[in-house]
């Protein structure tokens, strides 16, 4: 990295078609291969834990850490792109089948889209999300441009999803959720993952406000990258 660039951000055009750039590949004989796909503003100790858990719990090889270049809703304030890129890298380094890539495009079946196409047809992906943006990937709104059905479908033949619960949407009103009509033939591509109440409600936002105020966010980080949130002012978010 050269001051505040980095390369690696260099040419992913939001406007062009799903775009996948590997930063960091950990295994790239990977068959079962979990995504979290996140803001990551700044990346937080409910991050590692859920890909851990989904790691263990479904037997994936490779986790990977992506961050999408763009955000399906307003751009989020706190830390720029080459900060977010650079914890991450930091947090991948000390976990070997841990990768970090980055995306072009924020939604989902984008994203699955232009992984397939950079690791071919035959690893199973596992896309690890929040119960509140399983919510959103079955909202309208963000398919203007494509019937959501057919952006569900896109999505739904290339990978799976892998939901923790988090306040307001715990497993019970998730599973009523799904059973809407229009929600229920995707059911079975989609499976939880439950982690500790003190974690699910753990958030990048919260992280921001500690270090706004000089609290201590030293329960919400993982501890590699302390030292890079405690260069932070206060009021410098």
């Amino acid at each position: 990295m050269h001051g505040n660039r980095i390369p690696e951000l260099e040419g992913l055009d939001p406007q062009a078609p799903p775009q996948w750039r590997w930063i960091h590949r950990a295994r790239p004989d990977a068959r079962r291969i979990g995504i979290l796909s996140a803001s990551f503003n700044p990346p937080t100790r409910a991050h590692v834990a859920l890909l851990e858990a989904a790691q263990g719990a479904f037997h994936l090889e490779e986790g990977v850490l992506l961050l999408a270049i763009i955000h399906v809703e307003k751009p989020p304030a706190g830390f720029g792109l080459p900060e977010r890129l650079e914890m991450l890298r930091t947090i991948a380094r000390g976990r070997p089948s841990w990768s970090v890539a980055l995306c072009n495009r924020a939604r989902f079946f984008e994203k699955a889209q232009a992984l397939r196409a950079a690791v071919g047809p035959s690893p199973e992906l596992f896309f690890l999300l929040g119960g509140d943006t399983l919510i959103r990937l079955f909202d309208p709104q963000y398919y203007p441009d494509i019937p959501m059905e057919a952006a569900l479908e896109s999505f739904f033949q290339t990978a799976r999803l892998l939901v923790a619960p988090r306040p307001p949407w715990d497993l019970p009103s998730l599973e009523r959720f799904l059973q809407d009509p229009a929600r229920a033939p995707y059911r079975a591509r989609i499976d939880f993952l439950q982690l500790p109440p003190a974690l699910a409600e753990v958030s990048s936002s919260e992280v921001r406000r500690r270090l706004m105020h000089g609290e201590p966010i030293v329960d919400l980080v993982p501890s590699e990258i302390l030292p890079k949130l405690a260069r932070r002012k206060e009021g410098s978010l």
